[in-house]
């Protein structure tokens, strides 16, 4: 495998063009916002080469993603501590109904709890 190029600056970092390109390392650089005259530069590919790799059926119509970077750093500061091994959710005893042998709620407390 490759080394990835990176984009700096809106160019792409060109390199030699690899023995092998496959379909998902274009798909990546698709996700990653490159589009096909930056394939074509990143690989130093011709253009037919270009229009020859995206005739393959996964990669025929698709398109560079919209890659928006926001402005500033977005930092999760809240800490939840969740325990991964929990397997119900604690239900507090005043919102639920006492439910009778045969599975059915007493209507008053029903009521109780609408109201």
């Amino acid at each position: 495998m490759i080394e990835a190029n990176e984009r700096t600056n809106g160019t792409v970092v060109k390199q030699e063009t690899p023995a092998k390109i496959t379909t998902s390392m274009i798909i990546t650089d698709l996700d990653n916002g490159i589009n096909r005259e930056g394939i074509q530069e990143k690989y130093g590919l011709e253009k037919w080469m270009v229009t020859q790799i995206f005739q393959d059926p996964r990669l025929k119509g698709r398109k560079a993603k919209k890659v928006r970077k926001l402005p500033f750093e977005f930092i999760d500061d809240v800490i939840d501590e969740i325990d991964p091994n929990q397997t119900s959710i604690p239900i507090e005893e005043d919102t639920v109904a006492n439910v009778d042998f045969d599975g059915e709620a007493d209507f008053e407390e029903i009521n109780e709890l609408n109201n």
